[in-house]
């Protein structure tokens, strides 16, 4: 259960997408597992820790090398991103996300996305949830242009960027970032932010060191904590 401690207030929120906001990490898994398959290598959930939350280049060239594979990267990648566009038509959100989104839209507290998936893939995990996406302030993709190529997680600068694109900009040690992966969390410590940590199971306890808070689920999340509005028993209304 979280702590009842308070935290520094904060007035802007940043989320991670996949395995943060939405049921995907287990796709990819899924995804790299079938690839693999092909060359008899088994790929589970301790291999797939190590790749959580990287851009798709860089996972992408991580598993060539680390499996040894007998293609490159370019390749890898495009059958990648073939069985995941397969897959992720249909991705659902996770337990106490919406209530989370709408809450934070009732309250006129503004909050982003700052994912490591280009934008098309994006556009893809979000069309069933198009309703929710209107309530975010803007989304921040792994193939932004204005973010430099190699500074994508557990580097800072998504997370910089995404402060930078509120309006007005947000100060990054106000704003509050929701992350899954290890490298997230890194990125998110040091872009100077408070990070909500939600990781998958098999995380160690060595991972999920310097996160402000650990939780096995966003329904376990008390906005009050970090001076936000506390939910209430008020109904929630509908996008539409």
């Amino acid at each position: 259960m979280p702590s009842r401690k308070c935290f520094c207030p904060v007035t802007h929120v940043i989320f991670d997408c996949d395995g943060t906001l939405m049921d995907s990490e287990v796709i990819y898994l899924r995804a790299v597992q079938e690839i693999l398959d092909r060359f008899g290598i088994t790929y589970n959930t301790t291999d797939h820790t190590h790749h959580l939350g990287m851009p798709v280049d860089t996972f992408s060239q991580a598993i060539v090398q680390e499996m040894n594979l007998p293609i490159k990267k370019e390749e890898f990648l495009e059958i990648f991103q073939s069985l995941s566009n397969r897959y992720l038509a249909n991705v659902p959100l996770l337990p106490g996300v919406k209530d989370l989104i709408l809450h934070l839209h009732e309250y006129r507290i503004p909050f982003c996305i700052a994912t490591s998936s280009g934008r098309e893939l994006f556009k893809l995990k979000a069309k069933p949830h198009k309703d929710i996406m209107l309530a975010f302030h803007h989304v921040v993709c792994g193939d932004d242009p204005q973010l430099p190529i190699g500074r994508g997680k557990p580097k800072p600068d998504i997370f910089l960027l995404a402060a930078s694109r509120f309006n007005p900009p947000a100060d990054p040690k106000k704003c509050l970032i929701f992350e899954d992966s290890p490298a997230g969390l890194r990125g998110g410590m040091e872009s100077g932010s408070q990070v909500v940590f939600i990781p998958q199971p098999h995380v160690t306890k060595e991972q999920r060191k310097g996160a402000t808070l650990v939780l096995k689920s966003m329904t376990e999340f008390k906005p009050e904590l970090f001076g936000l509005p506390a939910f209430g028993n008020c109904s929630k209304f509908e996008f539409g």
